[in-house]
């Protein structure tokens, strides 16, 4: 429980109306008594229901402003607000500790407060920061690094050697070792049931705030850059170089050896076959810009 005084303190911002003590998050549709909501753009059916509601606290943009009787907050981006006090108040964090069933290769280095849950496998040599917390069932391949604060979900495998094949003389497929790394960055959020391979020679990275959905899959040798969003059923090509703060839609495949530059918007299904200039925004099969 904490006040809403407190939670204003916390953003940085004023409170309009009542100091009222918050329990627990609610949504805008199903407001609750003791409740922390948000608005995020102006509604006449929200502004309503707001209006006859004196018991939560609202985070709004500045239309709602002397017209509603809750307690409030005005922000310039309600949503991003919500998020942060939720997850600095109202989020339990997974004690510390190694589940009994989880196991560890060698060499394992371990940082301060970090959770790695059931029935998950961690290879040799491998480098975990501290605060990160690794859920169930995931496997961690050998000689990995990952950084502090992150977040890796259930079912996840990073580090297993990438899909890569020469043919010999009889057409043979004869498997390309691959001896790089995989590299994860500070609080990087990696889905469930997401496949990162490692490096064939050269290490695959992944930036420092990266968030990944579930169902993604990066391949060898890939580069994500810092602030990037990676949404459900992603696939990246081998060799692939993303620029920073860039968004790729569910269901989009990025080539194999192609770069995408910074703030790039990757749409819905996209198929992405040739390079992109940083800021394009791309659409369709294959992908065409927009702008």
């Amino acid at each position: 429980m904490v006040r809403a005084s407190k939670i204003a303190e916390f953003l940085d911002k004023k409170l309009q109306g009542s100091d009222i003590e918050v329990e627990r998050p609610c949504s805008i549709k199903n407001l609750q008594p003791k409740c922390i909501t948000f608005a995020k753009k102006f509604s006449n059916d929200i502004l309503e229901s707001l209006v006859g509601n004196d018991q939560c606290l609202a985070l709004v943009t500045k239309e709602y402003e002397g017209k509603i009787n809750c307690a409030h907050i005005v922000s310039d981006n309600p949503r991003l607000d919500f998020a942060k006090t939720v997850s600095h108040f109202f989020q339990a964090n997974r004690e510390a500790g190694i589940a009994k069933t989880a196991i560890l290769g060698e060499n394992v280095q371990i940082g301060e407060g970090v959770s790695i849950g059931e029935y998950c496998v961690i290879g040799n040599n491998v480098s975990i920061g501290n605060g990160t917390i690794i859920r169930n069932h995931v496997v961690i391949y050998d000689n990995t690094v990952i950084g502090d604060g992150c977040l890796i979900r259930s079912n996840t495998v990073i580090g297993e050697e990438g899909f890569g094949f020469e043919r010999d003389e009889d057409q043979v497929p004869i498997r390309l070792p691959h001896l790089g790394r995989v590299v994860i960055g500070n609080n990087v959020e990696i889905g469930a049931l997401n496949t990162i391979a490692r490096g064939t020679l050269d290490d695959t990275y992944i930036g420092d705030n990266v968030k990944t959905d579930d169902h993604v899959h990066i391949a060898h040798n890939v580069h994500v850059g810092k602030n990037t969003i990676i949404t459900a059923c992603s696939e990246i090509s081998g060799s692939t170089c993303i620029g920073a703060n860039s968004w790729l839609a569910p269901n989009c495949s990025i080539m194999n050896g192609i770069s995408l530059g910074e703030n790039v918007f990757v749409g819905l299904g996209a198929v992405v076959t040739k390079s992109l200039e940083s800021n394009s925004v791309v659409f369709g099969n294959p992908a065409m810009k927009l702008r």
